[in-house]
């Protein structure tokens, strides 16, 4: 597996979700029309493997990644696109409400539900993570369509969107969407982000 450089943001667990609800989300969510969501660029490689699941378990930190292929050996993997883990003490409570036990485990699923957008759909829904050891997500966008203004040059324009991209979830389909408040690293082309339960995500501004 490709490895790269990985944001701890225990701290944002803490203080950046303090005016946030148990699912993640805050005040003032946003209807879909109202936002721009970064899409793949159309010449970008296929995806490797647009749904994968793992088993996260207590007491063992696990994770998944998402891959496009690689441009030179389509039956291999190439650039990442996303990365999910969970920490060993990150799972709390069940879709149920119930809480975990020491060596509980449950099946987690990530995948690409949209083949234009940058849009991921993480189940099973109403899992809950640990608020001082969130589960932790990173996708990173080197294969985005860079032109976010869509006027067929890159230019400073696009440059002062990249500014405003952050990563935003969708409690529930059809309803508000509400920014994370995820960490941007533009020289990688790179969101992190802690994550307290399932929703969608994507990548917008």
């Amino acid at each position: 597996m490709h490895r790269g450089p990985w944001s701890v943001l225990v701290a944002l667990a803490v203080a950046g979700f303090v005016a946030c609800g148990p699912d993640g989300s805050g005040p003032g969510g946003t209807q879909e029309p109202d936002l721009a969501f970064v899409e793949h660029d159309p010449v970008a490689p296929r995806l490797y493997n647009p749904r994968d699941s793992f088993w996260a378990k207590v007491g063992d930190g696990r994770e998944v990644e998402l891959y496009y292929r690689d441009p030179q050996n389509p039956n291999d993997y190439g650039v990442e696109l996303l990365r999910f883990e969970v920490p060993g003490d990150g799972l709390y409570l069940r879709p149920d409400g119930t809480p975990f036990a020491p060596g509980d485990s449950i099946l987690i699923t990530v995948a690409v539900v949209d083949s234009v957008r940058l849009l991921f759909q993480f189940s099973p829904a109403g899992l809950r993570f640990n608020p001082e050891h969130p589960a932790r997500l990173r996708i990173r966008y080197l294969n985005a369509d860079h032109d976010f203004d869509d006027d067929g040059t890159l230019d400073p324009d696009d440059d002062d969107i990249e500014m405003l991209l952050d990563l935003w979830r969708q409690p529930a389909p059809g309803g508000l969407w509400f920014r994370v408040g995820g960490v941007k690293f533009e020289e990688l082309d790179e969101i992190d982000a802690n994550i307290l339960g399932f929703s969608r995500f994507a990548v917008a501004w």
